[in-house]
C-alpha cells in the first residue's frame, strides 16, 4: 500500500470549488480485467459469487466495482447508471430503482436509481450505514480505501450515509471489439496489435511480480526504487487533468495486493487506459438535481489483460 503521505505529494488533478458554486463535479473509476474470465472493476477475487457460480462456468462478462464520488455545489437528486447490454450484480448503497428492460431476441439492459437526498463535507461514521452489508462481496478494508478521496458524504432515500456509489453487472458484448483495445477472440483476449497508447507490463520472475525492465516501448515504466510512485503518476497523468490524485491512489492501492501476488492466470499482466468511447459502450451515468446546476462527469478506467 502506498503511504498517503506519498500520495500528497501527487499533484491534485482536479481542484472541488466550494460547494456554493453552481457546478457539480461527478467523477467514476474503474477496470476490466480479462483472464480466464473478464472480471470489472477492483478487488478481484476468485470467490466473487462464493457457492453461486463457479468463474470456469462463467458465460458472460462480469463488470465489477465502479465507483463513484460526488464533488462542488450541494445538490438533491437522482444518479442514474445504464447498462446497455447487461446486468447488475451487487450495488452499495442499495438503488431505490433496480431494473431491466430490452427487446426480446436482444441483450437485456439495466438501470440502478439511487435517490441523494442531501450532501455534505462529514466523514462517514460507524453508524451511518444500515444493516445490509452481509451480502457484499468487497471487504471493509476495501470501502475504507474508497472513503479515502475528499469527497461529499452522500445521503440516501434508506437512511444510508456513503461517500460513494459502488455497482458491478454482467455484461454481454455484442461484438468482439465492444473492450477495444481488449480484443475478445475463441482462445482468449488479446490486446489489439494496432494499439501503441501507453502500457506497463508486469512479468513473473523468479517468485516475484515487477515491472518488466526489458521493453523497448519508450511508454512502458520500467521497474525502478520508486516504481509505485511512477504508475500513481503515471496513472494520473494518463487521467488528463480530470481526477482527483486520491481517487487514482484509491484505485490502485485496490489493486496492487492482486497485481503483485501474482495469483493471476500466465505469465505477464499488461494494464492500460480504455478510451472514453469504450467505456461510454460499457455503461452510462447520469445526475439529475432538483435545482439547476452545470454538471461535469470524469470517467477513467483501465483495462488489464493477463497471459
Amino acid at each position: 500500500m502506498i503511504p498517503l503521505m506519498f500520495a500528497a505529494a501527487l499533484v491534485d488533478t482536479v481542484f472541488a470549488p466550494p460547494p456554493d458554486w453552481n457546478t457539480i463535479y461527478v467523477h467514476e473509476w474503474g477496470a476490466i480485467t480479462f483472464a480466464e474470465e473478464v472480471i470489472f472493476g477492483a478487488a478481484p477475487s476468485p470467490d466473487l459469487f462464493g457457492e453461486y457460480t463457479n468463474p470456469d462456468e462463467w458465460d458472460e462478462p462480469v463488470a465489477r466495482a465502479p465507483v463513484v464520488y460526488f464533488y462542488g455545489a450541494s445538490f438533491q437528486g437522482t444518479f442514474t447508471v445504464t447498462v446497455p447490454a447487461g446486468t447488475f450484480y451487487e450495488t452499495w448503497p442499495n438503488p431505490e430503482k433496480l431494473t431491466a428492460f430490452g427487446p426480446l431476441q436482444l441483450p437485456n439492459s439495466s438501470r440502478a436509481v439511487w435517490t441523494i437526498s442531501g450532501t455534505s463535507w462529514e466523514e462517514p461514521g460507524t453508524t451511518d450505514t444500515p444493516a445490509g452489508m452481509d451480502g457484499l462481496s468487497v471487504s471493509p478494508e476495501i470501502l475504507d480505501i474508497w472513503r479515502w478521496p475528499p469527497s461529499f458524504l452522500l445521503e440516501f432515500a434508506d437512511g444510508a450515509r456513503e461517500k460513494f456509489v459502488y455497482y458491478e453487472c454482467a455484461l454481454e458484448p455484442i461484438s468482439n471489439d465492444d473492450f477495444y483495445p481488449a480484443l475478445l477472440t475463441d482462445t482468449g483476449t488479446i490486446l489489439s496489435p494496432e494499439y501503441h497508447g501507453e502500457l506497463i507490463r508486469f512479468i513473473k520472475s523468479d517468485g516475484k511480480v515487477i515491472i518488466d525492465p526489458d521493453t523497448s516501448n519508450s511508454e512502458v515504466l520500467h521497474a525502478t526504487e520508486s516504481g509505485d510512485m511512477d504508475i500513481l503518476e503515471t496513472l494520473c497523468s494518463r487521467a488528463g487533468g480530470t481526477m482527483k490524485s486520491d481517487e487514482i491512489n484509491a484505485m490502485w492501492t485496490t489493486w496492487e495486493d492482486w497485481v503483485y501476488n501474482g495469483s493471476w492466470s500466465g505469465d505477464t499482466l499488461l494494464i492500460f487506459p480504455l478510451p472514453d468511447e469504450t467505456v461510454e459502450r460499457m455503461s452510462s451515468i447520469s445526475l439529475e438535481t432538483t435545482e439547476e446546476h452545470d454538471i461535469e462527469y470524469s470517467r477513467f478506467y483501465l483495462g488489464i489483460i493477463s497471459n
